[in-house]
């Protein structure tokens, strides 16, 4: 069991060592345990493995995520007043609609005779479009985006065709 504990802080060592981030710098905790390598007596460099790997762990995670960058759900700037606090996730995102339906409470020409719509929800649509439409009372308009996500569409009722919009309130 000591012996696979003393393999793996070598191998982390060596990972340690060949990271680019440590590569430049003085001596480092990684150097110290493969120097105690070289200690003939067992209890000696057991000593020297316990004593040169106090900083390797920290090393290792700066030349871990200097070159991988941090794991999930880890902060690269975590500290140990912020380990084991986890911000809440992000609200969810509204699904993007693809249309919306309103009664339509009135319809008036604008001054060059294009239809503006005023809808119950609220919002009004301008046509982009000179149209003839003559209202019944009570119908529904489809406002959808055009098929390429450039423009809008608006539909009244069953009509067989639609009218480019723009939002003006």
């Amino acid at each position: 069991m000591r012996h696979a504990h003393i393999a793996a802080l070598l191998a982390a060592a060596l990972l340690a060592l060949a990271a680019p981030a440590q590569a430049a710098t003085a001596p480092s905790a990684a150097g110290e345990v493969v120097a105690c390598k070289k200690i003939a007596d067992r209890d000696q460099r057991l000593a020297c493995f316990d004593k040169s790997s106090d900083g390797l762990e920290a090393e290792m995670k700066k030349a871990v995520a200097a070159t991988f960058g941090s794991p999930p759900g880890v902060k690269a700037d975590q500290t140990e007043a912020t380990f084991g606090k986890h911000e809440p996730p992000p609200p969810p995102v509204a699904a993007e609609l693809d249309n919306i339906q309103s009664r339509i409470v009135s319809m008036r020409p604008d001054p060059a005779g294009r239809p503006i719509f005023v809808l119950e929800n609220g919002q009004v649509w301008r046509s982009q479009e000179n149209a003839h439409i003559h209202l019944k009372g009570g119908e529904v308009a489809t406002v959808s985006r055009s098929m390429l996500g450039m423009g809008y569409q608006l539909q009244v009722g069953d009509m067989s065709y639609s009218l480019s919009v723009v939002r003006d309130r």
